[in-house]
């Protein structure tokens, strides 16, 4: 017999997942659909608007997260400046790190008003809901084949320079998360090259990374790479399945180290090596945060120390403070992300129920993106296609008159 404590874990995480998508879903239908007409009118205004509405609805997660589920957030290292074009490096412990990296960004951006894409795996733009949303913030997409995945990329960042669009990219080095699997993979490639074997992360792929970091700096839309490294102490949900049976870690530790590009090597193999270095410091850190976490010994927890204190400090002086942590307390607009999202989510179920317009207006943009989805590259390639094609038809109308 399931015991009342794990019935209870079940529901609260189906809870989750349902309010959760159903924000996403209510959000991308009477938020994000109704700003289309601008990717037509005003791509720069498009893209502002959309950008806003994905930060606003980053809170949601986060409240669920800390108001209804106790989740603990602590943030140590360097403050994330929301004003600086960069690029985001983190571990990839678990499928749900994304979930849970909304959270770091939210308390660490200073002001807290990132504009955080993520490179993404091309398939998960088919998923309804989710993956439309992030066509329509202009998210990265890869195939796994270098040179169309070289291509595309270039054109998203070409097209932010030229919008003059300013951003952060979070890329998961790994490719991957941390999976027994992937473990035994990571493992087998270190043993091929002679490399250290890992225990806390995989090894990193630089391909992309040294790409990324190359062409922002040409494009002069690189200012700071941030390392974001994660650490799940207690409970770690390993996949969608896992918060769904109510999973949730009690505890999420995030550490930031932010690196000027003033810092950074030149060359593509020095960056390779600084980016392996950087993984290399990032194992044994973890490792010593695992063990120090878990010792029964008061006397050695110094690092855990650093990660656990508490004082009285306000978020943004502890922030600024190297190896300064602390829990973040909830705030008022944690609280009125949690009311807005959760009436949108109802209103949203009480429109399709009663209203004939409502579910009009769903089918017709459900339609549209399972066809863009199929038929296309997503609507973030037709954003940038619509973009050069103007620009281009601007450019001739400008010489036919010189």
């Amino acid at each position: 017999m399931v015991s009342s404590v794990a019935l209870g874990g079940r529901l609260r995480g189906l809870a989750f997942c349902f309010l959760w998508y159903a924000s996403v879903l209510s959000g991308f239908f009477f938020l994000f659909c109704p700003a289309l007409p601008l990717l037509i009118l005003h791509q720069a205004a498009y893209r502002k608007v959309t950008d806003i509405l994905f930060a606003v609805w980053e809170m949601y997660p986060v409240a669920l997260m800390e108001l209804l589920f106790g989740t603990r957030v602590s943030l140590s290292g360097d403050p994330i400046l929301s004003a600086e074009r960069s690029i985001v490096l983190m571990n990839h412990r678990t499928r749900l790190d994304w979930n849970f990296l909304w959270a770091a960004m939210y308390h660490a951006s200073s002001p807290p008003s990132h504009r955080l894409k993520f490179v993404l795996k091309s398939a998960v733009r088919h998923f309804p809901g989710p993956g439309w949303v992030m066509q329509m913030s202009c998210f990265l997409y890869i195939h796994r084949s270098w040179e169309r995945d070289k291509d595309s990329l270039g054109r998203i960042l070409d097209y932010f320079r030229d919008l003059r669009h300013s951003c952060q990219i979070l890329i998961f080095p790994e490719g991957t998360d941390f999976s027994p699997a992937n473990k035994k993979r990571s493992d087998e490639y270190a043993a091929e090259r002679h490399l250290e074997k890992y225990d806390q992360v995989l090894h990193p792929k630089t391909t992309g990374f040294v790409f990324l970091a190359q062409r922002m700096r040409q494009n002069g839309q690189l200012d700071a790479v941030y390392d974001i490294t994660v650490a799940y102490p207690r409970s770690l949900p390993q996949s969608e399945a896992d918060m769904a049976r109510g999973i949730f870690p009690e505890e999420v530790y995030f550490r930031v180290k932010r690196h000027p590009i003033s810092t950074l090597p030149d060359s593509d193999i020095e960056l390779r090596h600084w980016l392996t270095e950087l993984w290399r410091d990032k194992e044994e850190a973890l490792r010593q945060f695992y063990a120090e976490y878990n010792s029964e010994s008061s006397s050695t927890k110094t690092l855990l120390h650093e990660f656990r204190h508490f004082g009285g400090h306000s978020k943004a002086c502890c922030l600024a403070r190297a190896g300064c942590t602390c829990a973040a307390p909830p705030s008022n607009a944690l609280y009125l992300a949690l009311f807005s999202w959760t009436a949108l989510s109802v209103f949203t179920i009480v429109a399709l129920f009663t209203s004939p317009a409502a579910r009009l207006w769903v089918t017709a943009h459900t339609l549209l993106f399972i066809s863009l989805s199929i038929f296309t590259d997503g609507l973030q390639n037709f954003e940038v296609t619509l973009f050069r094609a103007r620009r281009a038809l601007l450019r001739n109308v400008w010489l036919k008159r010189k």
